[in-house]
């Protein structure tokens, strides 16, 4: 991969800011991109780092992880608090 790319890769949308810094598994499986109608639909190969923390989206305190590990989240997340 040469620079140019792993440089792009870096930056990010003005459409990563409105995403949660921390989500739960629930809100990520019912928000995220990569899950479709309760069914896993991203990378074959992907892992995520949880820790204990707040969910953006339902407030409550569990094990989160970034939003990008849900493939980033839908439209209307917000609406979910």
């Amino acid at each position: 991969m040469n620079g140019r790319i792993l440089l792009s890769m870096k930056i990010h949308k003005l459409v990563d800011l409105l995403q949660p810094d921390w989500v739960c598994t629930e809100c990520g499986r019912q928000w995220g991109l990569w899950w479709d109608q309760g069914k896993y639909a991203g990378p074959v190969k992907h892992c995520a780092t949880f820790h204990d923390g707040k969910c953006g989206v339902c407030g409550n305190k569990k094990a989160v992880t970034e939003a990008r590990d849900y493939g980033y989240l839908k439209e209307g997340w917000h609406e979910g608090q």
